[in-house]
């Protein structure tokens, strides 16, 4: 019989007083640890990694914790993405091949009159003032699989490129979207931002997977600040099948939008993600996964485990190198595992079809959902609303 499932319960900070705990992992459990070796003094010091439980907008089944077999011990780094990201990112190897990550520090922001909860949040190794403020999703908090991968992605190699910022909120999304701007005031307020601020060298984006995408670009909406966007998993399609295009179609055109998403989406059918695209005043840019789910996990037994964790640490790695360094031209990317290899697979940045193209694509698209909805006989998840 399978072991009993516990609840996952998210970290928490008990001193209200922007108190830091400079060596909080990400955590699920203290009961499930994975301890990874990497050099005598970290063995020394016993240092260990967990994997967290898989957030619920996510699959149920645990992540593995085990190392896929690689053919290199090379680790990608953000620099040679942004030199040759082709060369870079085809046959690379990820996660279990790379150092592990430098630890995320926790701190709170404290209650104050305007808002009546603290706020644990976590902080990569790295502070800069180019940082990516970014939530989970509806089900599930910070120690989410999904999460995790990504964060461990983003913070692994970076040097002193870019910083990530990641809170925890509630299943209201208009309440995390207003949270966004609570913690850039915070990190505004921090040394490190000043100061940047007084050369003009702050450049913050705010980002989220699923639930969380769609708070980040409701407070882009608000924040003429914010000129870049990581959105992983952003769920077009709701459970009633309304197409969640109009905040995306209102973005501003001055805001740079990265989207990550899986090509098993239930919540993103891809075609209909290009035609929005086309029709979006904002520039964007995507990554396709191939085989990924809403949760950006990949099926297929315990190989596709393997190149679960591998592709969303990609997919981290991918956004940091984006918010450093981005090419006008070039959009489009498609992440593949290649299992007999234990290869994270890439075609690398490639020129994307002309917009029109798209807009014409876009408008087949809905007038055939137009007809359908017409005669009763459309497919829910294709009906096309203003909503």
């Amino acid at each position: 019989m399978a072991p009993r499932k516990r609840k996952v319960e998210a970290t928490t900070v008990i001193n209200a007083d922007s108190t830091v705990d400079d060596k909080a992992p990400l955590r699920r459990s203290s009961r499930r640890k994975a301890v990874v070796q990497t050099s005598d003094k970290q063995q020394q010091q016993g240092r260990e990694t967990t994997t967290p439980a898989i957030d619920e907008d996510d699959d149920k089944e645990k992540s593995s914790t085990g190392s896929a077999t690689t053919r290199s011990n090379t680790a990608l780094d953000a620099g040679a993405l942004l030199a040759e990201p082709e060369k870079a990112t085809a046959g690379m190897h990820m996660l279990s091949s790379d150092p592990p990550s430098r630890e995320f520090t926790s701190f709170t922001i404290p209650a104050s009159k305007k808002a009546a909860k603290a706020i644990s949040c976590l902080r990569s190794p790295v502070r800069h003032p180019r940082c990516l403020i970014f939530t989970h999703g509806a089900g599930g908090d910070l120690s989410a699989a999904a999460m995790v991968r990504f964060s461990e992605g983003f913070a692994s190699s970076l040097g002193e490129g870019a910083g990530l910022v990641m809170f925890p909120g509630n299943m209201n999304v208009k309440a995390r979207a207003a949270t966004f701007d609570r913690v850039k005031q915070h990190e505004l307020g921090e040394e490190y931002m000043k100061t940047a601020a007084t050369q003009g060298e702050v450049n913050l984006a705010y980002g989220g997977r699923s639930m969380g995408a769609r708070a980040a670009v409701m407070a882009s909406h608000a924040d003429e600040d914010v000129k870049m966007l990581v959105l992983v998993s952003y769920p077009l399609v709701g459970p009633s099948g309304d197409v969640r295009d109009k905040i995306l179609l209102e973005t501003r055109p001055d805001v740079d939008v990265l989207f990550i998403s899986g090509d098993h989406d239930s919540m993103c059918d891809l075609e209909m993600l290009d035609e929005v695209r086309g029709r979006m005043k904002a520039r964007t840019w995507i990554v396709r996964v191939k085989g990924a789910d809403h949760g950006m996990n990949l099926r297929g037994g315990k190989k596709l485990k393997e190149g679960t964790k591998a592709v969303g640490a990609t997919t981290g790695k991918l956004a940091a190198a984006w918010l450093q360094e981005r090419d006008q031209e070039k959009r489009e990317m498609d992440l593949s595992w290649d299992g007999e290899h234990s290869d994270v697979v890439s075609s690398g940045w490639l020129a994307s079809a002309g917009k029109g193209q798209g807009e014409e694509k876009g408008k087949d698209i809905v007038e055939e959902q137009s007809s359908k909805a017409g005669d009763g006989s459309g497919n829910p998840k294709r009906r096309k609303v203003t909503k």
